[in-house]
């Protein structure tokens, strides 16, 4: 179960990676959006993201739980992520972007506290999987993002969100170890 665990945050890494590399892309030849918006929404969603961080993550985890945090990220980040194919004006781009990235900036360390409390002795081994697996996820990600792209701009949002929902259906099915507080 752990392994299979293990392997789900990595993958979720490889359609994350998808949508964050593509975004400039996707804005510019949707939407039109110039430098200076794309810069804006960049920026606007790394500060919300870094507040959410700074001021939510410790009070969910401690109220929900990383597994529950994890998965309401999900959630929010699935429904977002294809809601990101639908709007159309400037300030509903803006909001579902800077709201996917806080389903994002929340998710991932979530899932790196899970994995250094259900690791047990092994954190070190865990920790540098958890690197190798998210870089993995940032070099194919791109790449099958970049292809997708080619075909259809709205394609790799849909393969993130496939990804997400793939990620929200496993992670209904986690329950929490019995040998730790979580």
């Amino acid at each position: 179960m752990f392994l299979a665990r293990f392997i789900l945050f990595h993958f979720l890494s490889f359609g994350l990676a998808a949508f964050e590399s593509l975004f400039s892309l996707f804005v510019d030849h949707k939407f039109a959006f110039t430098p200076k918006d794309i810069a804006i929404i960049i920026t606007g969603s790394g500060i919300i993201g870094a507040l959410a961080q700074l001021m939510l993550f410790d009070w969910l985890t401690k109220k929900m739980g990383e597994i529950n945090v994890i998965r309401y990220s999900l959630i929010l980040s699935a429904v977002l992520t294809f809601a990101m194919t639908a709007v159309s004006h400037y300030f509903a781009i803006l909001l579902v972007t800077f709201f996917i990235f806080v389903g994002f900036d929340l998710i991932r360390p979530a899932i790196t506290s899970y994995l250094s409390k259900i690791a047990g002795n092994e954190q070190g081994f865990v920790g540098g999987m958890n690197s190798m697996f998210t870089s993995l996820g940032n070099i194919f990600g791109p790449i099958l993002g970049g292809k997708l792209f080619d075909i259809d701009l709205n394609y790799p949002y849909y393969f993130a969100t496939v990804v997400l929902v793939l990620g929200v259906i496993l992670a209904m099915f986690w329950r929490k170890p019995k040998h730790i507080d979580i």
